[in-house]
């Protein structure tokens, strides 16, 4: 008897240790949202442009999931973590973002063999799910290749619902942002460019 309730104990233990060590989800950025519209090239408009890795504030370059942000109080997810470093997955998405508003040949990769007019510096103040909402801030500059042009800089806020204060809402939220972000960039006049082009 003693022997069976000594196992039936042992048993109950490895099943809450089991249950105390389940791995948390990982969320992804989705994909940003398709354009309604395509954009044609503007044939006034050859720039191009590189996208450097985002600058994202230290408690959000990581893969914990912050899903609320109180004051100076942050909440972290306690069920899911990001797939990939959220800085990582937010160049990714403002990278295709605007390779849908400038066209894919204008929005250049890392590696390839080509120079590009500008280079994108972008270091994000805020990207905190607060009070409802989504808190994007963001300053940013075209760094022309040609030092006789002027860089251009500016500085976006904006605000995008948020559903829930849970990972998956945040990071739809994440990347409508970012797709606002986006077009606010494409429409910036950089290095020669016209600007995005709209037909």
């Amino acid at each position: 008897m003693k022997r069976t309730r000594r196992l039936a104990a042992a048993l109950l233990a490895l099943s809450v240790a089991a249950c105390a060590s389940t791995p948390p989800v990982l969320v992804a950025l989705p994909s940003p949202p398709r354009l309604l519209a395509a954009r044609q090239p503007d044939q006034n408009s050859r720039a191009t442009l590189i996208l450097r890795p985002v600058m994202l504030p230290g408690y959000l370059d990581s893969h914990a999931v912050v899903i609320e942000r109180k004051a100076n109080t942050l909440v972290v997810s306690e069920e899911a973590e990001w797939a990939e470093r959220l800085r990582d997955a937010v160049t990714r998405v403002l990278r295709d973002t605007l390779s849908q508003h400038l066209g894919a040949s204008r929005v250049l990769l890392r590696g390839e063999h080509r120079v590009a007019d500008a280079e994108l510096v972008i270091e994000f103040l805020k990207l905190d799910p607060s009070n409802g909402a989504l808190e994007l801030d963001a300053r940013w500059t075209f760094v022309c290749t040609a030092r006789e042009r002027p860089a251009h800089t500016g500085r976006t806020e904006l605000r995008i619902p948020l559903e829930s204060a849970t990972a998956p809402a945040v990071a739809a939220a994440t990347v409508n942002g970012l797709a606002s972000f986006a077009g606010v960039l494409a429409s910036q006049t950089w290095c020669g460019s016209n600007g995005e082009h709209r037909s």
